[in-house]
């Protein structure tokens, strides 16, 4: 039953992504983090007597961030159109577009979560009907959808519009439920079954194969539902709705009982008593004299499983995926599948608890879909058999709403919980909006392993996507890789940091690394009237111990817009991971902050070459060459590359084009001598006119290293 309902789900994955086209191989479709460190984005629904208000403006906005006014940097009021019937819809021709659809603002983003762990067959039944409805009423012509069940990997989502085939599978197999399922199919469980037999040697009820399995299954669902913020978070800034069908979580907490394993003379499990010093005994393993085969690799399976499900916090895993959920827009409608109920668990075929504990077991649940709910501004469905109409407000709450950025003013890695409130500044308008977000840390900021804003900037911009490893790094001399970085530069940053790193060979004191850093304000933000005085950059890097390696304050003159340090000012630091902060402040109102953050990754491998500090010349810089953190030029300028190098050979440069093709356009190729240092630079320049607008790279070769540095032409 498990393989044929996990099937049928992947399944409904399936028919979507072959309804959107082949998805190469060579594109894992890994998801962009877009969202800079410090700039928040939320939804906010203002009604007034029951009816939405869609003439507001920023104006009429008091945004707060514990406590303190932010300023909106970005305000859209958003009208998704309704209804429509499926011959309208356009389905997306690929997975990759499917994915850049979603990204429009317009467009309603719905996932529906079937929590076949958690869910009665019963349930799946009454839920059959408000489903389908969902899927053939309630979706505009812009809206996307996925389904996702436990089973599955969010990796597998595919966004669609056509949803005939997932509602005519819903409508046939709607006995998708397994919570009251008795027979089972899956491995883990059949295991924890062969290794702890309901009923024991003694002949007495052991229930720690069915706890086992009950933990097991929660800790599932709420791995999926990590998994799947992981992915939305990643896929647009906007807000993403998750129709989560359930019957709700038992919020499992540690149990050193089920740890300990110890019986009492009806074979129920108890804890080991405390020694002379009051001190409770680890969890042990047991050996049990009916099991004389499940020994070895088996009982050791079952018993660091055991002792694993045994420490369980879901109470605090909960908490764990709101705070994500907020960080990443992503808010959750659940939905109670068996509507009005009175009893949680079945009569049958295992005895049920006492009453009081089932009315609290059955409480737990329906306040863990409330508490999901409340903490990630959606709403849950619980306790009514009227479950088409909180359906239908479901899509009425996402139909009408205003779109609010701001960059925050606090640009701390504490990690805390910053509060939100939005207030508007007219009588009788009730706002709904996130309730806040949770900061970043160091090593949130310096993580490869990706996730909701913990995937910072790759070397050579502010643009966030995953970091490379160092296998990618070392081996920058790629032009594809080169590329990605340019695939995601994002105009609208007001403010850009650029870190060029090198790892040097080992000479004297042995190999060394530095960094190079630029930042610099965006010519519009340098435009506006607050900016013209200049400014005061605050500059803060930090290594992945969370050491800081430096603390500077830059001063930015107001015609041009840059800063730049060497780090460290002298010596050295060690290959490694490092996260650089710059708050931006104008001296003309330092209430008007802009924040970057970047992650710097310098390769453990040495190199002859280190990356390439960029420069421009042009109608804005008179005769002078100025460092910049903009790969984007206009052919009316010069583009100057300078690479780090101890070699003495010569080298040589030319220019690519998107597709690694030389081009018949000259890079003139020479060096410059830094006094005091003991390497010299490279220096490749090049006139931007021949090009036409578009991606292009400079490649330099000097003693075996070759660099590939890419930049773009821009109209």
């Amino acid at each position: 039953m498990r393989a044929r309902l996990t099937s049928l789900f992947v399944c409904m994955a399936t028919v979507l992504a072959a309804s959107q086209g082949q998805q190469p191989a060579n594109d894992p479709q890994q998801p962009t983090f877009r969202a800079g460190a410090n700039y928040v984005r939320l939804d906010m629904y203002a009604t007034q007597d029951s009816r939405f208000v869609d003439n507001l403006t920023a104006a009429d906005i008091d945004l707060r961030e514990d406590g303190v006014a932010q300023q909106i940097a970005s305000f859209e009021y958003v009208r998704v159109r309704g209804a429509s019937p499926e011959a309208v819809r356009i389905e997306p021709s690929s997975v990759a577009g499917s994915r850049q659809t979603a990204a429009d603002p317009r467009a309603r983003v719905f996932v529906i979560f079937l929590d076949t762990l958690h869910t009665s067959i019963e349930g799946s039944a009454a839920m059959r009907l408000p489903l389908v409805r969902f899927l053939d009423r309630a979706l505009g012509p812009d809206d996307l959808v996925a389904v996702m069940t436990p089973e599955m990997s969010a990796a597998d989502l595919a966004f669609g519009r056509k949803t005939t085939v997932i509602s005519n599978i819903m409508q046939a197999q709607w006995d998708w439920g397994r919570r009251d399922r008795t027979v089972t199919v899956d491995p883990k469980e059949q295991l924890y079954e062969f290794c702890y037999p309901a009923i024991d040697a003694r002949g007495a009820r052991d229930r720690t194969a069915s706890e086992m399995k009950a933990r097991r299954r929660e800790k599932l669902t709420l791995d999926a539902l990590e998994d799947l913020i992981t992915v939305l978070t990643g896929l647009r800034e906007e807000r993403k709705a998750v129709l989560t069908v359930t019957e709700g979580w038992l919020q499992y907490r540690e149990d050193r009982t089920l740890a300990s394993l110890q019986r009492d003379g009806n074979g129920n499990p108890v804890l080991e008593p405390p020694d002379l010093l009051g001190r409770r005994p680890r969890g042990r393993t047991e050996t049990r004299s009916d099991n004389t085969t499940g020994t070895g690799s088996t009982r050791a399976e079952c018993e660091a499983d055991r002792l694993a499900l045994a420490m369980l916090d879901d109470r605090f895993r909960l908490n764990e995926i709101t705070d994500a959920a907020n960080r990443g827009n992503v808010s959750f409608y659940p939905v109670y599948a068996r509507g009005l109920a009175v009893f949680d668990a079945p009569i049958g075929p295992d005895p049920p608890p006492p009453a009081g504990v089932d009315r609290a077991n059955l409480s737990t649940r329906q306040e863990s879909l409330r508490f999901l709910a409340v903490n990630t501004d959606g709403f849950a469905i619980v306790n009514t058999n009227q479950i088409n109409a909180g359906i239908d407000r479901v899509v009425s709450d996402l139909s009408s709403y205003y779109l609010i950025g701001y960059y925050s003013t606090n640009t701390k890695l504490d990690g805390k919980f910053r509060t939100i409130s939005v207030r508007v500044r007219r009588p009788g308008v009730e706002v709904r909006a996130r309730r806040g977000y949770r900061g970043l840390t160091p090593g949130e900021v310096l993580s490869t392993s990706g996730g909701p804003d913990k995937a910072g900037p790759a070397i050579g911009g502010p643009d966030k996507i995953r970091a490379p490893s160092d296998a990618k790094r070392d081996s920058s001399d790629s032009v594809a890789y080169a590329f990605t970085s340019m695939a995601v530069v994002d105009r609208r940053a007001p403010f850009r940091i650029r870190a060029s790193s090198w790892h040097a060979p080992a000479s004297g004191d042995g190999s060394a690394a530095t960094m190079w850093l630029v930042g610099e304000l965006d010519y519009g933000t340098r435009k506006e009237l607050a900016w013209s005085a200049g400014a005061e950059a605050d500059v803060t890097v930090v290594a992945a111990d969370g050491g800081t390696v430096l603390t500077k304050t830059f001063t930015v003159p107001a015609a041009e817009g840059t800063f730049a340090t060497r780090v460290p000012d002298s010596g050295s630091i060690q290959p490694g991971e490092y996260a650089v902060r710059a708050r931006v402040r104008p001296r003309a109102d330092p209430s008007l902050p802009v924040t970057d953050i970047a992650r710097v990754q310098v390769p453990q491998t040495a190199s002859s070459v280190g990356e390439a500090v960029l420069w421009r010349r042009g109608p804005s810089t008179g005769l002078r060459y100025l460092m910049t953190a903009d790969p984007r030029f206009m052919r009316t300028e010069r583009i100057r590359l300078e690479l780090p190098t101890r070699s003495t050979t010569a080298a040589t440069g030319r220019v690519l084009d998107r597709s690694s093709k030389p081009m018949p356009v000259p890079v003139q190729v020479s060096e410059r001598i830094d006094t005091g240092a003991d390497f010299r630079w490279i220096v490749a320049e090049l006139t931007l006119a021949p090009l036409a607008a578009g991606d292009y790279a400079i490649e330099i070769t000097a003693e075996g290293a070759r660099r590939v540095t890419a930049f773009r032409v821009v109209p």
